[in-house]
């Protein structure tokens, strides 16, 4: 959506990448789904493809140093342009060929886009720099892990990129049931990495639980010079796609000491919630308020529908929230008013279709209110499927 001289432009584009060529020619699917992996041949798809994994760079998207991403899940990331038409696999000049996650974090007050890498071989775990010119600045550093595990979203600090290995494992061997599989005897681990590169991971064990998205973490320094780490996030009981045992969910927050390897979890809400986000300028830093989308009262809203949009308060716990009634809403931004305005002063905007006629629309929300009047409501001239995240 593209906001110019009081009129507002839709767009909307496939990213063409050469699997996607591939099964639009042959009329049909060539790969597997992700939790039902196939590979295909050079009879079906030629030498090139092959073998090869599906490029799916299809989670989030991102603009840094300068060029417009499509984020797959821990793969090359597609550069499109400006009117969304795709240039091609992104690999940060040849210094990040295994690609990046597809929730990488910008320090808003340094440029700097930090992300990680989960993979099926050695090493399992790896962490990346780019600086705010697009150029890295450091390079797959390995953190040890035994074994492949999905993460999906990471926390950035001043000092730290924060890492929550939750016991979601991944087997592509053939030999397991599932290529995903839940492991709550491994518990979840937190991985701690100094950002500069000095000093050691620190791991901290707690009990099982899943994270999808995180809303924003900050670091606390006491006299003695301890460090602790304050981050709030919907915390789940299990990874549901690993297997169809019913999961519950809860905004937490929680308190990571660093030093003292131990990490203490306060729940604030028990409604489920995901795809919380803040005013980006504060990430990293000490904020105030975050949204999520809720179901609170959903019944039997299934999965990946929300019809709630909530408003907390980080540092009371109070939440607001606006009904959404039939409508199915998505993940919220925040837009600042001005580059020097508060976190409440400006809007959040988020795409909302209705469950009954399938119309969806863009609604601008005054962020001090959002449960009042909206500052706008844009219908869309197509049905814009529910889930997706915003940028």
């Amino acid at each position: 959506l593209e906001f110019a001289e009081g009129r507002v432009r839709y767009r909307n584009r496939f990213v063409r990448t050469p699997a996607l060529k591939a099964e639009e020619r042959a009329g049909k699917a060539l790969w597997g789904g992700i939790l039902t992996p196939y590979l295909p041949s050079d009879a079906e798809v030629g030498p090139d493809l092959a073998g090869q994994w599906k490029d799916r760079p299809d989670v989030s998207v991102l603009y840094h140093g300068g060029r417009y991403f499509a984020l797959a899940e821990s793969a090359r990331p597609f550069q499109v342009n400006r009117d969304l038409a795709t240039i091609g696999p992104w690999d940060f000049g040849g210094k990040l060929s295994n690609g990046i996650c597809a929730h990488p974090k910008i320090d808003p007050k340094t440029g700097e886009l930090v992300a990680f890498r989960y993979g099926f071989a050695p090493p399992y775990l790896t962490w990346s720099a780019v600086g705010s010119d697009g150029t890295v600045v450091r390079a797959e550093e390995p953190i040890d892990l035994d074994r492949p595990y999905m993460i999906h979203d990471c926390l950035l600090t001043e000092q730290y990129l924060v890492l929550f290995v939750c016991p979601a494992i991944l087997d592509i061997s053939g030999t397991s049931a599932s290529v995903l599989q839940w492991k709550p005897e491994l518990g979840t681990r937190i991985a701690v990495v100094p950002r500069s590169g000095s000093g050691k991971v620190r791991w901290i064990a707690t009990e099982p639980f899943w994270v999808w998205h995180f809303a924003n973490a900050f670091e606390t320094v006491a006299e003695d010079g301890s460090t602790t780490i304050i981050a709030d996030f919907p915390l789940w009981s299990r990874l549901a796609m690993a297997d169809s045992t019913p999961t519950t969910c809860g905004v937490v927050r929680a308190e990571i000491d660093v030093v003292g390897g131990s990490i203490r979890i306060n729940r604030r809400d028990d409604q489920p919630t995901d795809f919380p986000r803040v005013d980006d300028r504060r990430i990293g830093r000490p904020y105030r308020w975050f949204y999520v989308a809720g179901k609170r009262g959903g019944g039997a809203l299934p999965p990946g529908e929300w019809n709630e949009l909530c408003r907390y308060d980080a540092e009371t716990g109070q939440m607001i929230s606006r009904k959404m009634g039939t409508l199915r809403v998505g993940e919220a931004v925040f837009a600042s008013a001005g580059p020097d305005t508060g976190e409440d002063q400006g809007y959040v905007m988020t795409v909302a279709t209705d469950a009954a006629t399938l119309q969806s629309y863009f609604l601008i929300l005054n962020a001090g209110d959002i449960a009042g009047e909206p500052a706008a409501t844009i219908r869309l001239p197509q049905r814009v499927p529910a889930g997706l995240h915003g940028c």
